[in-house]
């Protein structure tokens, strides 16, 4: 009996070591791993330096692995804008002329300058047309690369056609829009900034107009603004007070009924602001455009002044021009004109 009373007690007692074995092995790991995250800086710092590890080894590992996603999305706002920016370069830099998008359709189609400049190296043909007249170009040095993609004519294209129709080329207009270019051009602003300028003239000059402005750009002749009319709604008064320079505009010549060389394209107007048309009367004078009243005083000390010691003279003059500023009785400093046999 007592054997049999030892025998039962040495098999409760062998149950209730191994219960306890099991209870102490299912709260010991649990234990272990918070002792572990606490061995660094507590437990939530050590499971947080555990994950970045574990991703950071995980890049490592595979480059191309899409944990980068999560790596890039920590990055500040700073950082991803300069990410963006460096992403447009390069993806500008190997897209083809022909495939870059074109101007924004919110955009005006010319006569606002931009804050952005562009870059005269990636400036082909095609690129350039896609700008507007008034972008600046940032040029570091002048070469014959630019000056051929920067300086050229054409014929009137449809998207040109539409922005002069009805305005300086008036329904009742005589002149086929086949005796007509469209002139592309830089010129040296007063600000010291190479801008893209354009003009419309006639088919005979056009040759000779790209040569002048080249000359005059090369030399850093200083030209305010050069726009079409159209921009203004062809009001020639407006353009003048904008200091615009331009050519075509089918009109008749101030206080007459007959076409002036505005109409036929064969006659051009340089910052005509400070260089004004003056009529001399008995009752007065008439001053145009009237905001450059005080500029009809030619003895006053103005850089911008058309004179015949002028660069901007001697490189129309050189090439059959006449200049306005020789008219006695109703000089016209900003306007040169060539008569076609």
């Amino acid at each position: 009996m007592k054997r049999k009373l030892n025998l039962f007690l040495s098999i409760v007692c062998m149950l209730l070591i191994i219960f306890l074995v099991n209870v102490c092995t299912k709260f010991y790991k649990p234990y272990t791993t918070q002792k572990t995250g606490s061995a660094t800086s507590g437990p939530s710092s050590g499971i947080n330096r555990t994950i970045d590890d574990t991703s950071l080894n995980s890049n490592n590992s595979n480059p191309d692995s899409d944990n980068k996603d999560t790596i890039t999305s920590d990055t500040t706002s700073a950082e991803q804008e300069n990410n963006a920016v460096s992403d447009k370069t390069a993806e500008s830099d190997n897209t083809t002329p022909s495939d870059k998008p074109a101007a924004s359709e919110d955009a005006p189609a010319s006569g606002n300058r931009f804050t952005e400049k562009a870059s005269a190296s990636l400036l082909t043909r095609d690129a350039l047309r896609q700008l507007s007249a008034g972008t600046v170009i940032d040029v570091k040095e002048p070469g014959d690369t630019l000056m051929n993609n920067c300086f050229y004519y054409e014929d009137i294209k449809d998207d040109i056609k539409s922005r002069i129709v009805r305005k300086s080329y008036k329904e009742d207009c005589t002149v086929p829009l086949g005796d007509l270019k469209y002139v592309r051009i830089l010129y040296y602003g007063f600000d010291k900034e190479t801008y893209i300028g354009e003009l419309i003239v006639n088919k005979t000059i056009a040759a000779d107009i790209v040569d002048i402005f080249a000359e005059l750009y090369e030399e850093e002749y200083p030209i305010e603004q050069m726009v079409l009319v159209d921009e203004y709604d062809a009001d020639d008064n407006a353009s003048m007070a904008a200091n615009n320079t331009s050519s075509f505009n089918y009109r008749t010549v101030s206080g007459s009924t007959h076409l002036s060389k505005h109409a036929l394209g064969l006659a051009i107007d340089i910052n005509p602001l400070y260089n004004p048309y003056v009529q001399y009367m008995k009752e007065g004078a008439i001053i145009l455009p009237v905001e450059g009243s005080i500029y009809a005083d030619r003895t006053l000390d103005c850089p911008y002044y058309i004179t015949e010691d002028n660069l901007c003279y001697r490189a129309f003059a050189k090439r059959g021009f006449t200049w306005g500023g020789f008219w006695e009785t109703e000089p016209d400093y900003q306007h040169f004109q060539k008569t076609i046999e």
